[in-house]
């Protein structure tokens, strides 16, 4: 979806931005339209738990070898609200 001032995609913020102005029937249809196309494009299912295996054990040595510091959950949640509200 080009942005009509400079011909670039959209970022998911502006999306985001833009479907939040949209009426609930509108954002409804527009959930329903984003999850067909997610099922349409699924992987199955062994290959997707496979990445999360992964995914996971990766995570995880990152954290017990210091190379990462979790965060904690009430820090998350307050940058997931301020980028929201901005």
């Amino acid at each position: 979806m080009p942005n009509s001032t400079s011909g670039m995609p959209k970022t998911l913020s502006e999306l985001t931005r833009d479907a939040a102005e949209l009426s609930t029937v509108e954002q409804l249809k527009l959930a329903r339209i984003l999850l067909e196309l997610a099922e349409n494009n699924r992987l199955p299912q062994g290959e997707v738990d496979a990445a999360w295996e992964m995914e996971i054990e990766r995570r995880l040595q990152e954290l017990q070898s210091g190379k990462v510091k979790g965060v904690p959950l009430e820090e998350v949640k307050a940058k997931i609200e301020a980028r929201f509200r901005s």
